[in-house]
């Protein structure tokens, strides 16, 4: 279904071009879920004894059989744009809407847009011939729309603000929740910054949000002045969008580079550029195609669990396993919602968890609320 705040315009030319991303089925599962169990556990013997790229690459890449029916069932298309990643098992092809169609009975790709944002997608389902089931897992950039950012509620300060609390006396105006409060409200002294030169972090933004170097050198310099710290990011994998700076964007960079101070910092900016594709899925072919990366990776975003397939999450889990087998962390915003709760009319409410926060691969802390600090 279409998610509130899209507007349909239409159906697109049959010589649009559409990116579509394949995900083959991969082999050696139960191997790679053993072995992540074994160098996450401090109690085993392997413990951080983590693979490299190459290495996750000959556990998991898809079988000959599987490669070859994919590529012949393409190529009998005449889809011939595609690229791999460096694990063999995903590909990505651009192609036009009409070969798309004929090559997804059922899909029908529409035009949509909200604000500024554009994107193409089917509100069908499509399906692949029965002999190609076995060797996909999905197709991505057909029925997924970007994923909303889990924002931070700031509704306590308007009812703050409505109510003209004053808080024993004390002024209902506040500067905000600094680098320096959260430093002191986790007992982090001048000393817990990253003193090691294979320190390193990512952020990553996908909704046309960029951060601005500027700003973050005079954040730095205003609110840095208590603990060392860097005021320039080292590395923008993606398209970084000149003289543009979101607050979104610009707060993943600055608080990162805060609490996790004087550390090596990448930010992947934007990584899904073309109308078709899907900014998180992009983000996950790097990750696939990326020999050397940040160990400690920030992601502001989510999608409600029940708006995705049972298969595009286990696959995405997937891929997180292929990341913890690498030694990479990867950190998902909780959210302010807590639980969550999923409002049935006339029914009985229920918990709305978020995807890819409840995936058991990645870190997620439930938020703190600051509301005099």
């Amino acid at each position: 279904s279409v998610p509130p705040g899209w507007t349909h315009t239409g159906r697109v030319n049959p010589s649009h071009e559409v990116q579509l991303t394949f995900a083959l089925h991969q082999q050696g599962m139960g191997r790679l879920a053993q072995f992540v169990n074994a160098v996450s556990d401090p109690h085993s013997p392997r413990y951080g004894q983590h693979l490299s790229l190459e290495q996750v690459r000959d556990l998991v890449q898809p079988s000959p059989a599987t490669l070859m029916a994919v590529l012949k069932w393409l190529q009998g298309h005449g889809v011939e744009k595609c690229r791999s990643v460096i694990t063999l098992d995903f590909l990505e092809c651009r192609m036009p809407a009409s070969t798309a169609e004929r090559l997804l009975p059922g899909a029908e790709f529409h035009h949509y847009v909200k604000g500024q944002h554009s994107v193409v997608r089917s509100p069908l389902p499509y399906a692949v011939p029965k002999e190609l089931a076995e060797h996909l897992d999905f197709v991505g950039g057909l029925h997924r729309f970007p994923a909303e950012r889990k924002v931070v509620s700031r509704a306590w300060a308007k009812k703050e603000m409505e109510s003209g609390q004053d808080y024993g006396g004390r002024a209902a105006f506040h500067l905000g929740v600094t680098p320096s409060i959260i430093r002191k409200r986790y007992n982090m002294t001048g000393e817990d910054i990253g003193l090691l030169p294979n320190n390193s972090q990512a952020c990553a933004q996908f909704l046309e949000q960029y951060f601005h170097q500027a700003d973050l050198a005079e954040f730095m310099q205003l609110f840095g002045s208590s603990f060392g710290h860097r005021s320039q990011v080292d590395q923008v994998v993606g398209h970084q969008g000149k003289g543009k700076a979101g607050l979104e964007a610009s707060l993943d960079v600055e608080y990162i580079m805060s609490t996790g101070a004087n550390i090596s910092t990448w930010v992947f900016s934007n990584a899904g550029r073309h109308e078709s594709q899907e900014p998180f899925l992009a983000w996950l072919l790097l990750l696939s195609n990326m020999s050397s990366l940040p160990w400690v990776h920030s992601v502001s975003y989510g999608d409600d669990e029940d708006s995705l397939s049972l298969a595009y999450m286990e696959r995405v889990n997937v891929e997180f396993m292929k990341a913890a087998a690498r030694g990479l962390t990867i950190l998902f915003a909780s959210g302010d919602d807590g639980a969550g709760c999923r409002r049935v009319p006339g029914g009985n409410h229920t918990f709305r968890p978020s995807f890819p926060a409840s995936s058991p691969y990645v870190t997620t802390v439930g938020g703190t609320s600051f509301k005099n600090p």
